[in-house]
């Protein structure tokens, strides 16, 4: 910084830390070996959870607002279906994108004949969007 100063620039720099942004990303499916498993309180019930990269022009579109989480429901699944072969079921379960409900990471129920979903929502929803925002790496 001191040649950069003196030698090159020959004027007074403002110096600070570097900011640098981190985007972690999937590049392969979780198999079912690796399915994760979590208890709920009372210990009653267990929750498996599986991960999985979306296709690779949906968070493109995710970030620029082309496909939102305030779009209109329908035409989002029609586009989901449509573009990125996603079942007609699983787009009416979007949960929630994140992190900050904007980004390109989605948490979809994908359960089939299970009751009280709907119950654990919210503490899914806010585990995800915790964990989306810090990320693995990068926290």
């Amino acid at each position: 910084m001191n040649d950069l100063e003196k030698d090159y620039a020959q004027c007074d720099i403002i110096k600070s830390d570097p900011v640098v942004t981190y985007k972690e990303t999937m590049t392969e499916s979780i198999g079912e070996e690796q399915k994760v498993m979590t208890k709920s309180q009372n210990k009653h019930n267990r929750i498996f959870a599986t991960a999985g990269p979306l296709h690779e022009a949906l968070p493109d579109l995710i970030e620029s607002g082309d496909i939102s989480p305030t779009m209109d429901a329908k035409l989002r699944g029609k586009r989901l279906v449509e573009e990125f072969d996603w079942e007609k079921d699983d787009v009416t379960k979007i949960w929630c994108f994140g992190p900050d409900n904007a980004g390109p990471n989605v948490v979809v129920d994908i359960t089939k004949g299970v009751q009280y979903m709907n119950e654990i929502k919210e503490s899914m929803v806010s585990a995800f969007q915790w964990s989306s925002k810090t990320g693995v790496l990068c926290e």
